[in-house]
């Protein structure tokens, strides 16, 4: 999730993202894990940024796929998003729809015919070639790949700073902010108490301090 953030920051100007929604089990074809995938992919029906903020709030709180975690935990996640226009009544529905099987079974055909088999996985896509990254690398990799199928260094936007993340997504931890920023834990952390005292950010509850938003 952070790499895709900071690929997004300094390079969405040039590339598109699709996010194609799996847990790591069902690229396997085991099913334990299918009724977060549901809640998910039908979050995405509603808007992919809906199942981008789940799939962040999950991770800032360091419960996906945690044991013990259950329906109640997610949907109770789910209502926490209706300030951001979520409407809990469509997505229920949606997790019993034809739609969103007619969702999933689309990304499980992307999955197949890019031979996915572990997770992460990124693929890059221009108009005349393709390259499929599975696992985990440092980002200078992904960089080296948008050279190679572009055929020219592409421009790479860097004026983003602390506030500026926070105001692009609903929150960010002081390990994401390090890492897209290229700064030192420290640095963050000043600047963090600096634009709290300013009420111009504040830490998520439930993070102890590690995740921060801006006040909107």
């Amino acid at each position: 999730m952070t790499l895709i953030k900071k690929l997004e920051l300094e390079y969405g100007h040039l590339i598109r993202f699709r996010m194609v929604s799996t847990v790591p089990s069902c690229v396997g074809g085991c099913q334990e894990e299918v009724r977060l995938l549901t809640m998910i992919k039908a979050m995405e029906l509603q808007g992919k940024r809906h199942a981008m903020r789940f799939l962040r709030h999950l991770h800032i709180n360091d419960i996906f796929m945690k044991e013990g975690s259950s329906d109640s935990d997610f949907w109770e996640i789910a209502r926490s998003f209706v300030n951001y226009g979520l409407d809990i009544d469509e997505l229920v529905a949606d997790t019993h729809s034809n739609q969103l099987l007619s969702a999933l079974a689309v990304d499980h055909e992307i999955l197949k015919d890019w031979e996915i088999e572990s997770l992460p996985a990124l693929t890059f896509v221009t108009r005349d070639e393709a390259l499929k990254i599975e696992g985990l690398y440092p980002y200078d990799v992904y960089q080296a790949v948008m050279i190679e199928l572009l055929g020219y260094v592409p421009t790479r936007v860097t004026d983003w700073n602390v506030e500026k993340v926070l105001g692009r997504y609903d929150a960010s931890t002081i390990t994401e902010l390090a890492f897209i920023l290229e700064l030192d834990k420290p640095v963050i952390e000043r600047e963090l108490k600096k634009l709290s005292l300013q009420q111009r950010c504040r830490p998520v509850p439930g993070c102890s301090g590690q995740a921060w938003a801006t006040n909107k």
